[in-house]
């Protein structure tokens, strides 16, 4: 790697880690460590029990690496094992997020600087989406299995979709969008037959993995209760209906989104073609689904998007604009009068 490479990279893993230091303070010390340390630690013991509701019950994967953390930190008798093994997990899954998130808006053809702007606006919003919600470990997770995919699709590496279809299942339900990314980055791509052959299968495999581990979650657990959000309106049309009257959800959403989807939607012509094909992936089924069976404003549920589409899609716009506006000639300035 040439000289100019490596710092290049040291300063996007300094960016990264700088973001997620200043993510991971705002976030502990929006409900305090001793809530975490009380609370949030009842909660994950109950999914590793077997004792918690729909939908968190089934919800695995980085439960189970944060309860092994906490006992492993006990067993060396550190000090505060479960509110620093929270710390550590949440440093962690922020910086690979902000890594993964460079390594994948660089690969769709956008520049360091822009990258990196990118990732201080996911920032942005991660510090504006606490409302009414613990550090939900598994919703960060998903950030990065989510970038990962991309950038298997991007780099054509589509068979590692499969192990990673064997992990995501068991972090979130969401994880059911990841084979549509490559759906329909095969429906927006020009390949011959063989590989038409070789994607389908490859999607018929993840499809059905998803399928089975969500559905033997269910069966190994049973149905369980499901859980009531705080506004204590029960899931599709009642929770849909208060979700798009309550003022806060759409404060809230400004505040975590801003401006990124109305700028991404407004550049749509300057996306690559393989954002493109995300989009569709992702964000029409997404909004309807959380609206409908989540408590809206709490809007790290769409930090996905977020960093998948709607901030790389406004950087895409805005380089666009700005070229527009650099080649465009300067109107003499208006004469005064005398």
């Amino acid at each position: 790697m040439p000289e100019s490479g490596r710092r290049t990279l040291l300063l996007i893993l300094a960016c990264a880690a700088l973001l997620s230091a200043c993510t991971v303070h705002y976030q502990m010390t929006f409900m305090g460590l001793p809530w975490y340390e009380t609370v949030q630690w009842d909660r994950t013991q109950q999914v590793i029990h077997g004792q918690s509701g729909t939908p968190w019950q089934y919800r695995l994967f980085t439960e189970s690496l944060v309860y092994a953390t906490v006992r492993l930190f006990e067993h060396l008798g550190m000090p505060r094992p479960v509110g620093t093994a929270f710390v550590i997990i949440r440093l962690l899954q922020n910086f690979l997020a902000f890594s993964l998130a460079v390594a994948f808006y660089r690969r769709l053809g956008l520049r360091p600087a822009e990258a990196l702007f990118g990732i201080a606006l996911l920032a942005w919003g991660m510090c504006h989406s606490l409302y009414d919600g613990d550090l939900t470990f598994n919703t960060y997770t998903d950030l990065s299995l989510f970038l990962g995919a991309g950038l298997l699709l991007l780099h054509h590496r589509i068979a590692w979709l499969i192990p990673l279809m064997l992990i995501a299942p068991f972090n979130r339900e969401t994880s059911g969008c990841i084979p549509f990314m490559l759906l329909f980055g095969l429906l927006s791509s020009q390949t011959d037959k063989k590989e038409h052959k070789r994607t389908f299968i490859v999607f018929g495999v993840c499809v059905g993995l998803w399928i089975a581990i969500v559905a033997g979650l269910r069966g190994v657990y049973g149905l369980r209760p499901y859980i009531v959000p705080t506004a204590g309106k029960h899931p599709i049309l009642p929770l849909l209906l208060y979700n798009l009257t309550w003022w806060r959800t759409w404060v809230f959403l400004f505040a975590t989104l801003g401006l990124m989807p109305l700028l991404a939607l407004a550049s749509w012509r300057a996306w690559p073609t393989p954002l493109k094909a995300f989009f569709w992936a992702v964000v029409p089924v997404w909004f309807p689904v959380h609206f409908a069976l989540a408590h809206a404003p709490e809007t790290r549920l769409f930090l996905v998007p977020q960093v998948l589409i709607f901030i790389p899609g406004a950087l895409f716009g805005l380089r666009r604009w700005a070229a527009t506006s650099a080649a465009a000639p300067l109107s003499p300035p208006a004469p005064r009068d005398a």
